[in-house]
C-alpha cells in the first residue's frame, strides 16, 4: 500500500470508547446501513477488532475498522467526514492500518463495497486493492457488492 502523509495537524491512534458517539454519527452520516452505536460497542470490545482513527483535536475525521478472522483483517468500515473528504485520510487510515492487522495476524484486508460507491473503489484500487468477486445483492438492502482484497507485501 501506498503511504499518503495528511496535514500534521491531524493525529491517527486507536479509537477511544468515548468516540464511539461520533463514530455512530458518521456512520448514520455516509452509510445506507449504517452500525448502531450498540453494535460499534460490541465491536469496539470484541478481541479480533481494531478500530484506527484519524482526529483534528477532539473530533474523529476519519476511522478504519476491521476484525481478523484467520489470516485476513475483515473491513467493517472505512470512512471520512464528509466535511473533511478529498485531503488523503482514507488512503492515510487505510495505510497506517496494516501495522497494526499484520500485528494482529492478518496477512491481507478483505472486505465489501457497494458498486454505487464509485469513491471508495476508487481510493482503494488507487492504493493497490482489487475487485476479486462480485456479490449480487450483497447488502441488507440488496444493493450489489464487489469485494475487495489486499494482499500485504
Amino acid at each position: 500500500m501506498k503511504y499518503d502523509a495528511v496535514p500534521c495537524h491531524y493525529h491517527v491512534g486507536p479509537l477511544q470508547v468515548d468516540d464511539l458517539p461520533q463514530i455512530a454519527e458518521l456512520e448514520r452520516a455516509v452509510f445506507p446501513e449504517p452500525m448502531l452505536l450498540t453494535e460499534l460497542t460490541r465491536k469496539h470490545h470484541a478481541p479480533g477488532t481494531r478500530f484506527l482513527a484519524v482526529r483534528d483535536g477532539t473530533r474523529v475525521i476519519a476511522y478504519f475498522g476491521f476484525e481478523v478472522i484467520g489470516p485476513y483483517a475483515h473491513v467493517l468500515a472505512n470512512v471520512t467526514d464528509p466535511h473533511d473528504r478529498r485531503q488523503g485520510l482514507a488512503t492515510f487510515v487505510l495505510s497506517a492500518a496494516v501495522p497494526w492487522a499484520r500485528d494482529a495476524g492478518a496477512r491481507a484486508f478483505l472486505g465489501e463495497v457497494r458498486t454505487s460507491n464509485h469513491a471508495q473503489l476508487a481510493v482503494l484500487e488507487g492504493i493497490g486493492w482489487q475487485r476479486v468477486a462480485y456479490i449480487p445483492g450483497g447488502f441488507g438492502n440488496r444493493e450489489d457488492a464487489h469485494v475487495v482484497m489486499s494482499v500485504f507485501d
